[in-house]
């Protein structure tokens, strides 16, 4: 099978350092696809990727639905202490933080979905005049109800954006577009000189799920976002892996000129990237034998439960022998308490049934045990755990 060259920097790509076992993959919103899931690292920028899936253009126009069924439907970023915390406020907090935001500010939110983020930012900073770009005319109706009407576009973007953002923004979009490199040459073209680019991309080192996602086409590292945004004409502020959870947060500025920026990468970042990839490939070669070897253990045939009711749950589901013993799933966000998940309820935590004695963790392995801990509704029960 032939395979593309690297998205990021062009040169060639060697055999998969990761592939996909039983014909099937897992996509972002933890649906199976068919196929496999093929993951390759390049050899000169870092970059990982995965080989993208038939018809990109018609999946997310058609299939790609995340938080579509209501205007308040969020994410949870984290439970702390009893506190939700969900992923939009902690994205505007957060970018407010880096940029401090004032004044008129004339800001596209690119790859945006809802543009939830967007929306929440303009309630706090008056001063901006949102702009919202999309391969998808499902989430007109969002923009609707806060961006000027012709202060949109779908598919293409408009001739007249040229140089015109003080800021682009886009959270969790670049990592579905196999043409990455010329999407952030088009990014920065509609960035006016000492304008700002701030997107957020998963962190495949800090959660690991990233790397088998099937949708997911890029999979960003340190090295391969400098040389995507340098080539780009764009200078790297900051690369921050640290402020939001399983994700880099970064900030660029556009350059006055068309030249490129040299990225600033050794040899050596490179290799030790690759190498850190290398675990994490060995991490989810073995993962599905774990599950089966754990599920074989578990001789009366009870019934178990599965905590999450995201990528991580998926997983498991679909590495199980005998999925169907699954009674329910578990999960502290309230958008998902009610629904079903693979043809099972998902539960508040508190409503784990008595007789269920068994619980596989879902969440990200990085997290998992603390989160767990801080369930006061769990910590009081007596279950066998077991965790990816």
């Amino acid at each position: 099978m032939q395979q593309s060259p690297c998205s990021v920097c062009g040169e060639a790509l060697g055999e998969p350092i990761y592939t996909s076992c039983n014909g099937q993959s897992l996509t972002s919103l933890c649906r199976i696809h068919p196929g496999q899931t093929r993951v390759f690292v390049c050899r000169n920028c870092g970059h990982l990727q995965t080989s993208a899936i038939a018809d990109v253009n018609a999946y997310y126009d058609s299939q790609y639905d995340i938080l579509v069924e209501s205007e308040e439907e969020d994410q949870i970023y984290e439970v702390r202490d009893g506190t939700t915390t969900y992923r939009t406020g902690h994205q505007v907090r957060v970018l407010q933080d880096k940029l401090g935001l004032h004044g008129h500010v004339d800001l596209l939110d690119y790859g945006c979905a809802k543009s939830s983020t967007i929306r929440a930012l303009c309630s706090i900073v008056p001063g901006i005049v949102p702009h919202a770009f999309d391969v998808s005319t499902r989430y007109i109706p969002f923009w609707e109800k806060f961006i000027r009407a012709g202060n949109w576009a779908v598919n293409s973007v408009k001739e007249d954006w040229t140089s015109r953002f003080d800021l682009v923004t886009s959270f969790f979009s670049m990592e579905h577009i196999p043409a990455v490199a010329d999407c952030v040459r088009e990014i920065a073209g509609l960035i006016k000189p000492g304008g700002i680019f701030y997107c957020i991309v998963p962190n495949v080192f800090g959660n690991s799920a990233d790397f088998i996602v099937v949708d997911h086409c890029n999979h960003f590292t340190p090295p391969s976002l400098r040389h995507l945004l340098g080539n780009a004409g764009l200078r790297v502020r900051d690369i921050d892996g640290n402020t939001h959870r399983g994700a880099f947060i970064v900030v660029a500025e556009k350059l006055s000129g068309e030249e490129a920026v040299k990225p600033q990468v050794s040899r050596a970042e490179i290799e030790r990237t690759r190498d850190e990839l290398s675990v994490i490939a060995e991490f989810w070669r073995n993962a599905a034998a774990r599950i089966r070897a754990y599920e074989s253990g578990l001789n009366d045939g009870r019934q178990i439960a599965v905590y999450g009711a995201g990528f991580y749950a998926a997983f498991i589901t679909a590495a199980l022998a005998k999925p169907a013993r699954i009674a329910c799933y578990l999960d502290q966000n309230p958008f998902l308490q009610g629904k079903e998940f693979n043809g099972r309820p998902i539960l508040p935590p508190a409503d784990l049934p008595n007789d269920l004695a068994t619980l596989l963790v879902g969440l990200n392995p990085a997290h998992a045990r603390a989160i767990i801990a801080d369930i006061p509704a769990l910590s009081r029960r007596k279950l066998n755990y077991f965790y990816l």
